[in-house]
């Protein structure tokens, strides 16, 4: 979680560094250039870790205000992206691939490194389920289009194929596919870049 402008940082370096088309880039040049996918995903990892920051310092009254006006701002963001990404899901090292429909709400907590594809839902089975009913570890890929109901634990570096429903436990080093999801392949090595 962000608590200081040190964490914000280092987070938002694990996230340009995880992502290829905006690591080691200019935005700026990049959006001289109309290059906009880049550029409104830069723009929402951006707000997206501030609005953590902002959420985890709400104490004083100066904290609040800030809150309230990024939040204004990060929810028009959301709209405009079609990305809605509660704050304090996703750890350090998010890449989302492409532009395009991604619902992640504050029901799921997501180790670092994670890839994520576009039409990706991560939601509860019922009402009635907790926050934060849905863990997946660190170096997880979500595939186009997956589903992941909870409550469900998924393991460390696990791939969920395109067009999954994940609806049970997965364990460590394995891929899944299907509807419902299986374990389709074992053993598999952590994704790197």
């Amino acid at each position: 979680m962000i608590f200081t402008k040190k964490d914000l940082k280092e987070t938002l370096n694990a996230d340009y560094a995880h992502d290829r088309q905006i690591g080691g880039k200019k935005m700026w040049l990049e959006f001289l250039k109309g290059n906009m996918q880049v550029w409104w995903k830069y723009r929402f990892l951006k707000n997206l870790r501030y609005i953590e920051f902002c959420q985890n310092n709400r104490n004083s009254l100066w904290g609040k205000i800030r809150y309230v006006l990024a939040n204004h701002i990060f929810q028009n963001l959301q709209i405009k992206t079609n990305l809605f990404i509660s704050p304090n899901v996703f750890g350090p090292g998010l890449n989302i691939e492409h532009l395009g429909f991604i619902r992640a709400d504050s029901v799921a907590k997501i180790g670092k490194n994670c890839t994520i594809l576009p039409r990706v839902l991560l939601g509860k089975k019922k009402p009635s389920v907790p926050l934060g009913s849905i863990t997946i570890g660190d170096n997880a890929y979500l595939g186009s289009g997956c589903t992941i109901l909870g409550p469900v634990n998924i393991g460390n570096n696990v791939i969920v194929a395109a067009g999954a429903v994940v609806i049970n436990d997965v364990p460590d080093n394995c891929m899944v596919a299907g509807n419902p999801a299986c374990i389709k392949k074992r053993n598999i090595l952590p994704i790197l870049d």
